[in-house]
């Protein structure tokens, strides 16, 4: 495959104009992201990354397709090793071809990580920080690959998530939005942010945030159920008492865990189930592993998956509030 045609191949999969076989021929050669460098000497950083996570999240949507992925495959331990060897097939594919966008960039501490929720699920991501975002199909984060050497922790959301920010005293954590930004130093809250949305909502359920325009003039700070929403045209202001439960509803459908850490898989569910997750030997702790929690699906069924797939056991404690997971 020359340049010429790889590049035009390229092209047409962004576009979904390639055929199954122009697809299945691009994602074959995709060593060539490593070997023909001066195919990408044109693009940004930024367009790099946009044309690696475009690549995954197509990949991603194909596999969790209800025809490949069945909704109960987490019952069929068949099921499991298939989801097992699809996920890291594509993991593959995808991060061998993201070495090559990233490598020939000298390291920088402000380089740009972009996520775009294109698949179905929602999304847990983990920043830098260990602080954790959820994102809605469709939104996207964009976040610097390290906050070490920044005075502020400083990230941009076009669409809908919900934060759960790692508290640090010394650094604020901002979240862009358009024409708002929200200011935290550690808490938990949601922004309905969309782009093409006559409005910004900014939903808190714990802890306290500020809310400030592209001027730094205090539009609010609001605590546990209370919501600020700003019409972008009218510059309007409501800040109202909520239950903020009803808006966060969303974050318990199926959600996809891309490449996590047990660690970071177990503090999730502790959130989700209202359990206590020990991990008992520490080796299990950084794990990495990729699944779907399907809404609706048990405590029992998640921790399965997860123990299968890391080698690992779990025990409930007498009355079921404490789990313990360990090796086998």
């Amino acid at each position: 495959m020359n340049n010429k045609y790889f590049s035009e191949l390229l092209n047409k999969y962004l576009k979904h104009e390639a055929s199954e076989e122009e697809s299945e021929l691009l994602i074959k050669h995709y060593n060539l992201f490593e070997s023909e460098a001066d195919i990408f000497d044109s693009l940004s950083q930024h367009r790099k990354a946009d044309i690696r996570n475009e690549i995954e999240n197509r990949i991603w949507d194909e596999i969790l397709d209800d025809e490949i992925l069945p909704k109960d495959v987490s019952s069929s331990n068949n099921g499991l090793w298939l989801k097992f060897l699809a996920v890291a097939a594509v993991l593959l594919i995808v991060f061998s071809a993201g070495l090559y966008f990233l490598k020939n960039e000298p390291v920088k501490q402000a380089n740009v990580i972009s996520r775009l929720t294109d698949i179905k699920e929602n999304r847990l991501i983990q920043l830098p920080d260990g602080s954790t975002v959820i994102l809605r199909p469709g939104a996207k984060l964009n976040y610097p690959s390290s906050f070490d050497g920044l005075a502020k922790r400083e990230v941009y959301l076009d669409g809908q998530a919900y934060f759960d920010i790692k508290h640090n005293s010394s650094k604020q954590f901002i979240i862009h939005t358009g024409k708002l930004k929200t200011i935290v130093l550690g808490t938990a809250f949601e922004i309905n942010a969309w782009s093409d949305d006559s409005s910004i909502r900014v939903t808190v359920s714990r802890g306290k945030v500020r809310v400030e325009d592209q001027s730094n003039r205090t539009l609010g700070v609001i605590m546990p159920n209370q919501q600020i929403t700003y019409n972008k045209a009218s510059k309007n202001i409501v800040q109202k008492v909520v239950n903020a439960p009803e808006y966060l509803e969303w974050k318990e459908q199926d959600l996809l865990l891309s490449d996590v850490t047990v660690a970071e898989a177990t503090k999730l569910l502790e959130s989700r189930y209202k359990v206590e997750i020990m991990i008992s030997d520490d080796s299990i702790s950084s794990k990495r592993f990729t699944t779907i929690v399907r809404k609706g699906e048990t405590l029992d069924q998640i921790l399965k998956s997860i123990s299968e797939f890391n080698e690992a056991v779990f025990q409930y404690n007498a009355d079921k509030t404490v789990i313990t997971l360990g090796s086998k």
